[in-house]
């Protein structure tokens, strides 16, 4: 994900933690989703 622009962390097993800013805008959310989406594509 670091590798798109989206910082995360693991935690036990299959969930993803992310951090949001407090302030978010709509693009950004649509980025960051489909950064995710990429990844678990690339990963099937």
């Amino acid at each position: 994900m670091a590798t798109r622009e989206v910082l995360v962390k693991d935690t036990h097993g299959w969930t993803i933690r992310f951090a949001p800013p407090l302030v978010v805008t709509d693009d950004e959310v649509a980025m960051a989703i489909g950064a995710l989406a990429a990844v678990l594509n690339d990963r099937s």
